[in-house]
């Protein structure tokens, strides 16, 4: 990005409409509700679009998004549509998108194959929300660390939950009371190199930092 006036950075639109009166709709020159945001190597784009039920993946320089999951204004518990998608991760390696549905009646997390008509169900129980190990509660913010394990924010259970690669019971890793924390509405979690773990918490308005054991 180039340096704006007085050292600060200047910022570009390169999503959306441009002028001065711009609209949300579901047209794929235009995004509606973004929430869960992915850069890839090559600069390509991909944007969870809460209110339009689907992910899209902008390449660089493109006016209109390519659908890639999901149904246009179509929520659902099949997997063939999300639900308010929030989260999102892509793992470029295998071409999979990670996607939290967040609306509370449906509150799972997707693995969704580029090029497939449908997902899978990797986390929570679709159409049974719930406090269990198995289930979820509006998640919002994943993360996946290197070998593909799942870290999600399980906010209205006001807890993190840790599902292993290929294993849909999950661990409560903070929140609840484990390890002595509480939560107030998780929103969004982040690991860093050392895998220790980030949560932003909407209730509370603070980050948290649980560090690796």
């Amino acid at each position: 990005m180039g340096g704006g006036q007085n050292g600060q950075n200047s910022d570009y639109l390169i999503l959306g409409q441009s002028s001065g009166n711009a609209t949300f709709g579901t047209s794929f020159n235009q995004i509606y509700n973004p929430y869960g945001i992915w850069v890839d190597s090559s600069s390509n784009i991909y944007v969870a679009e809460y209110q339009n039920q689907r992910v899209t993946k902008w390449t660089p320089g493109a006016t209109a998004g390519i659908l890639l999951a999901g149904n246009t204004s179509s929520a659902g518990n099949t997997t063939a549509k999300l639900a308010s998608p929030a989260g999102l991760v892509y793992d470029e390696t295998n071409q999979d998108l990670y996607i939290a549905n967040s609306a509370t009646a449906t509150s799972t997390v997707m693995k969704w194959h580029v090029g497939s008509s449908s997902g899978t169900v990797i986390a929570g129980t679709a159409g049974s929300p719930g406090s269990t190990a198995t289930q979820l509660s509006s998640p919002m913010g994943i993360a996946l660390d290197k070998w593909n394990n799942l870290y999600v924010a399980d906010r209205t259970n006001n807890r993190v939950q840790l599902f292993c690669n290929g294993n849909t019971t999950g661990i409560t890793i903070a929140g609840n009371g484990a390890g002595g924390t509480t939560l107030a509405a998780p929103y969004d979690v982040k690991l860093d190199s050392k895998l220790n773990l980030y949560v932003s918490v909407n209730s509370g308005a603070r980050i948290r930092l649980f560090a690796k054991l």
